[in-house]
């Protein structure tokens, strides 16, 4: 085989499957301007031309409400460029219901967080599930992928 006629190919399978373009992503979550702690997110790419955009990432976030996404397939860092449609849901109560307290000789004991879900609210708004939020991912990647969720007036 001639190596035009291979880096052909090496081009034209650059584009499919396995080989769209990822690029790193992270951010921060914050719900009514606090960390939202133990969230996931979950991204979807958008089709623009083609049935399959390609696969989809997920990520957690920490205590400071900060997140990085990996593909759902291949577990890589980062999130295929483009758009994407984003869906964020709350910690749920298991999570972090608990936390260990030391006792003042240094003991260590378990306790209910009073803290643990002051983020959590009985009805967790729609339009932060459901795809309406959106995140552009351009081919140099971006460390400002920041979504801070308020409630609307009327909740």
């Amino acid at each position: 085989m001639r190596p035009q006629s291979l880096s052909c190919i090496l081009l034209l399978c650059a584009g499919c499957g396995d080989g769209l373009p990822v690029a790193p992503v992270s951010g921060t979550v914050t719900f009514e301007g606090k960390p939202l702690v133990g969230a996931s997110i979950t991204t979807q790419p958008i089709a623009s031309g083609s049935d399959n955009p390609g696969s989809g990432s997920f990520g957690n976030t920490d205590e400071q409400g900060r997140f990085e996404l990996e593909l759902v397939q291949p577990a890589v860092k980062g999130a295929i460029i483009g758009e994407h449609r984003v869906m964020i849901s709350q910690a749920s109560k298991a999570q972090s219901s608990t936390i260990i307290q030391k006792t003042a000789d240094g003991e260590e004991f378990r306790t209910d967080d009073p803290n643990a879900h002051r983020a959590g609210i009985s009805k967790w708004p729609a339009e932060f599930t459901n795809g309406s939020l959106q995140l552009t991912v351009p081919p140099e990647g971006r460390s400002d992928a920041n979504f801070d969720l308020t409630l609307k007036a009327g909740r």
